[in-house]
């Protein structure tokens, strides 16, 4: 079975040496190595431009954990067009909604969508 000295003696170079070349031509490259499960190398150069890149950055240091990769792509890019995320994600226009401890107990508030709050 591989090692990590493996990894770091043999195929990191070898990996290395394919990122460079593909920095030369303008090209993003990431690479994801695992020698056994949760031992990991990654080797990645180039711009995350596309989404498709940076998804796949993304999922490369989540290592496997989809809440990580959820959490990330929440905290750092736009999801509103997402289906599935769009609704933990932040947007410019959101109104922050107060909780109990916000309000005064007999205090009632009325938002742009009509709805209303009403603590207590």
């Amino acid at each position: 079975m591989a090692t990590e000295q493996d990894y770091d003696d043999i195929i990191a170079p070898m990996l290395a040496d394919v990122a460079n070349r593909c920095n030369k031509l303008g090209m993003s490259l990431i690479a994801r190595v695992e020698w056994e499960p949760g031992e990991t190398g990654i080797t990645q150069i180039g711009p995350m431009n596309s989404a498709g890149q940076w998804l796949t950055q993304m999922a490369a240091h989540s290592h496997g954990n989809i809440d990580k990769l959820c959490f990330t792509a929440i905290k750092t890019k736009d999801v509103s067009q997402s289906i599935f995320l769009a609704s933990y994600g932040r947007t410019e226009t959101a109104q922050k909604r107060p909780t109990a401890t916000e309000t005064n107990v007999n205090e009632q508030r009325t938002y742009g969508d009509g709805e209303t709050n009403k603590a207590g």
